[in-house]
């Protein structure tokens, strides 16, 4: 061979490897990157409580993970649809991407993920009645974030641990759950779980009629949540303490509370909240002897309700 047919050959290899090598790669981090960014935006609206949007969003993320095989990508964005699905009580389908999720997260050896899996299949089963099956699942998330000292991961698992006992009848135990998770979350500054606690022990000391710890409970959520500007908590909260007005015969402040809900959920279109809030607040209308301002209230829920189409 001639060094001058050496030369081309030699250059035409080098073109083609510079060709490869900076293409391919980049090609791979745009899409790796589009897909971060579709599945970022899915959680946003997730958090707004604009279920269908988000799930189109991951949707898109997961096709985007499926096209490069990146695995770890993948798995994460079938436990995002699984809440999704979860939230809107498909219980069975969360269930299944739970599931899917977890065996890619079994296979990378990402003890993180499987831990977060298990906790969402413990809550999805939780959600279909059955706090004893929950609670095996709950408990070997737990020992996996006490293996790792995750303590927000911690207090997760034992304020939905609290829960399975609570359904389970077992108040003083999931009393000591939610107790012990607010803690957790004090120490690692989460305000959402300290809210979450707050709002599920003020439920326990509703079922007791003990209606001062409930008020205190309930109150500290609501504050809690309007510190980091959650509206979907802020909804909650409010709608509790209505509730609980009621049930102590305060009508007129159960009244405002509802109406404060119901504004905040008119605003994030929650349609189900929103329907919720217009039945408590022309049912009250009609206690406190305004039928005309009831009957408004229930011509707004019937424009609203499926069934009234």
């Amino acid at each position: 061979m001639s060094v001058k047919r050496f030369f081309y050959l030699f250059l035409s290899v080098l073109i083609l490897t510079a060709w490869t090598g900076c293409g391919t790669p980049s090609e791979v981090r745009r899409k790796q990157s589009q897909a971060v960014e579709l599945e970022n935006k899915g959680a946003d609206f997730f958090q707004q409580g604009q279920y269908l949007r988000s799930l189109g969003y991951y949707q898109r993320a997961l096709r985007g993970y499926e096209s490069i095989d990146h695995r770890e990508g993948v798995a994460r964005t079938l436990n995002h649809m699984g809440t999704v699905f979860q939230a809107t009580g498909r219980i069975h389908t969360a269930l299944e991407y739970y599931q899917r999720s977890l065996a890619i997260h079994s296979d990378l050896g990402n003890d993180a993920g499987m831990s977060l899996n298990l906790n969402n299949i413990g809550s999805a089963t939780l959600s279909l009645g059955k706090p004893q099956a929950a609670l095996e699942f709950l408990q070997k998330s737990l020992a996996m974030e006490e293996k790792r000292g995750d303590l927000k991961g911690q207090a997760v698992r034992w304020n939905n641990i609290g829960l399975a006992y609570r359904q389970l009848g077992q108040y003083d135990r999931a009393m000591e759950c939610y107790i012990r998770a607010k803690g957790l979350n004090e120490k690692s500054g989460n305000l959402a779980g300290i809210a979450d606690n707050l709002n599920n022990m003020g439920a326990i000391y509703e079922s007791r009629k003990d209606w001062t710890r409930a008020l205190e409970a309930y109150r500290g959520a609501l504050e809690t949540d309007k510190k980091r500007e959650n509206s979907l908590g802020i909804s909650t909260g409010l709608a509790n303490l209505g509730r609980l007005y009621e049930k102590m015969g305060e009508k007129e402040k159960a009244l405002d509370h509802y109406l404060r809900a119901w504004r905040v959920n008119e605003s994030l279109g929650l349609k189900e909240r929103i329907l919720y809030d217009l039945e408590q607040i022309a049912s009250l209308y009609e206690a406190l002897g305004n039928p005309q301002e009831a009957e408004k209230f229930r011509k707004r829920s019937r424009e609203l309700s499926p069934s009234s189409k």
